[in-house]
């Protein structure tokens, strides 16, 4: 008898919740009328010329060009860079001036070391040197096209832009960047074998 009601305090209960889910929303309900955003998104996209975007956005930029080391060497690089404007706190005070010079690497480390080809042929020399080298460190490209890196050793690059080689202070290729505190070791290797 005692599971006989157990059984119906159950059915109850979830009769009940039954119920409350099928229930009608009360007060005035609106229809919607706002258009389907993933429809205007595809409107949109079909109205831009991607290829012309493409060439206007100069998706592959100037490739930066540097040395191939002759001799193996390691030296340590102190990274600058001073603020493009000021920074000022809620009520206006300015904090740091435009052009505050900082080091980065004082708020900042890096996740990873960088590494620094400048051909294919690199690659390999650098995989081997598997103490230094890791699968998660981060390939930057110079004097070569970084599309052409990438189809021939189907590993994900990024370009070493003018730009990156100031404020990486690397001088030669191939090279290793890492983070030893506030400032940059650069290992450079001269190319051994083929």
């Amino acid at each position: 008898m005692k599971n006989y009601f157990n059984i119906v305090i159950i059915l109850l209960y979830v009769l009940s919740g039954v119920s409350n889910a099928i229930s009608i929303s009360k007060g005035t309900t609106y229809k919607i009328i706002e258009p389907d955003l993933l429809v205007e998104i595809q409107k949109k996209a079909k109205q831009v010329d991607w290829q012309a975007l493409q060439r206007s956005m100069k998706l592959t930029q100037e490739i930066a060009y540097l040395p191939i080391a002759q001799e193996d060497k390691s030296y340590y690089y102190t990274p600058t860079a001073a603020l493009p404007f000021e920074v000022k706190d809620k009520n206006g005070k300015v904090l740091y001036p435009k052009g505050f010079e900082f080091n980065p690497l004082k708020y900042t480390t890096l996740p990873n070391q960088l590494i620094v080809l400048g051909s294919t042929r690199h690659l390999k020399m650098m995989s081997s040197l598997s103490p230094l080298v890791s699968s998660d460190d981060t390939l930057l490209v110079a004097n070569i096209d970084t599309k052409v890196f990438i189809k021939k050793t189907g590993k994900r690059a990024f370009l070493l832009t003018k730009n990156a080689i100031k404020r990486l202070g690397v001088k030669q290729v191939p090279a290793i960047i890492s983070q030893q505190g506030d400032r940059f070791l650069i290992q450079v290797f001269a190319p051994r074998g083929n």
